[in-house]
């Protein structure tokens, strides 16, 4: 088949010269080849079908909202962390009108004085 080409081009075939104008060509239109590569990532694109949309006014107020009651109970009263007046459901609230509350006794269930060291103070600096 080679010898076929070379006959018909009367042209000696060489590899390197072949690699070197190849390199070339690439070089003079590789703006061209990176253009018609990023042409080619687009083309499915082209061809992808527009999702089907209902052609119908939609009411938003036609929805029925069934609201499930709550069920949740606390054991202990919520009243005494949340502010005086405090009302979820209003937009002015401040961080300034929280009460913070301190308690200093954390009961373990066993006495800690045997693990520490004599005279073990931890705030001491």
């Amino acid at each position: 088949m080679l010898t076929k080409i070379k006959s018909i081009l009367k042209v000696e075939f060489n590899s390197s010269i072949f690699v070197e104008n190849l390199k070339l060509i690439i070089m003079k239109y590789r703006k061209y080849i990176v253009i018609a590569f990023v042409g080619a990532l687009f083309l499915p694109l082209l061809s992808a079908k527009a999702e089907k949309t209902v052609e119908e006014n939609f009411n938003l107020k036609s929805i029925t909202f069934i609201e499930k009651e709550s069920e949740e109970s606390f054991d202990f009263d919520t009243s005494k962390y949340l502010p005086e007046g405090f009302n979820a459901y209003e937009d002015n609230f401040s961080v300034k009108s929280l009460n913070y509350l301190e308690d200093d006794t954390i009961e373990l269930g066993f006495d800690t004085t045997t693990y520490l060291p004599e005279n073990f103070n931890p705030y001491k600096k």
